[in-house]
């Protein structure tokens, strides 16, 4: 299927097997599946390996004379359970690409979207791949200037009542003067715990960004109780992850 993300509800207008794709820019049909057709057969080169994770592997690719990324979510595409889930709800990358679309139409500067592809056995994604241009910016980790920008634009966001998603500083970047989110999955929420968490988070990944979140946030008994709610959230994954693997070398 070609679905074109012109809004939450996606126009279908073909179906090829198990294959589904999702087009972020004003690509033609024809193109669409050039492309896609260009990616499988791994018609393109490697610029550079940004990150290379059993998580996820990321490349910088050039691709018909488009410096794009090439996003793959090897743990989404490969874990039982996930797969099981997509019966029910998007792929991984049909939700990135939206998430580019919804940041974008609020007018919140993000990576832009150029083509997304998913397939399906038993309806349930088995791979999927995510094409979007490539941001040449730099990270705001450890760079003090970046940080009211920072915090500035995820207030920006929870004002629209969007959430990051994924709010670690890793995930925002400088380009030019202007700050953009990246490796967002953006909801809908009108929540104060919720987007409190998200400033928990933030300040776990880079602490020394407390200093820039106004009184509001900082002195809010929500915002303190998220802190700790998130402290928490961390000691008991990290119990389940010691009982995973003392249960797995027991079974050795």
């Amino acid at each position: 299927m070609v679905y074109f993300a012109n809004s939450e509800r996606y126009r279908v207008i073909y179906k090829q097997g198990n294959k589904r794709i999702l087009i972020g820019t004003q690509l033609g049909e024809t193109e669409a599946y050039e492309i896609v057709s260009l990616v499988e057969s791994k018609n393109f080169e490697i610029i550079e390996v940004l990150k290379d994770h059993p998580r996820s592997k990321v490349s910088r690719i050039r691709l018909n004379n488009l410096d794009l990324v090439l996003k793959v979510p090897r743990e989404k595409n490969s874990k039982p359970w996930i797969r099981f889930l997509t019966l029910f709800r998007k792929s991984e990358v049909f939700k990135n690409l939206t998430g580019m679309k919804l940041l974008n139409s609020l007018g919140i500067k993000t990576t832009t979207s150029y083509l997304a592809c998913e397939y399906r056995n038993w309806h349930m994604v088995t791979d999927s791949w995510l094409l979007y241009f490539f941001l040449d910016g730099k990270e705001c980790l450890d760079l003090e200037e970046t940080f009211e920008s920072v915090v500035s634009t995820l207030s920006s966001m929870h004002e629209k009542n969007i959430l990051h998603g994924d709010a670690q500083i890793r995930n925002f970047l400088i380009a030019g003067e202007d700050p953009y989110v990246i490796d967002a999955n953006p909801k809908k929420s009108k929540s104060t715990f919720t987007k409190a968490l998200e400033y928990a988070y933030l300040k776990r990944s880079q602490p020394e960004i407390e200093r820039y979140f106004n009184d509001k946030i900082s002195k809010s008994s929500i915002y303190k109780f998220a802190v700790k709610y998130d402290k928490f959230g961390r000691v008991l994954a990290k119990k389940k992850r010691a009982f995973k693997k003392a249960v797995k070398l027991d079974f050795l």
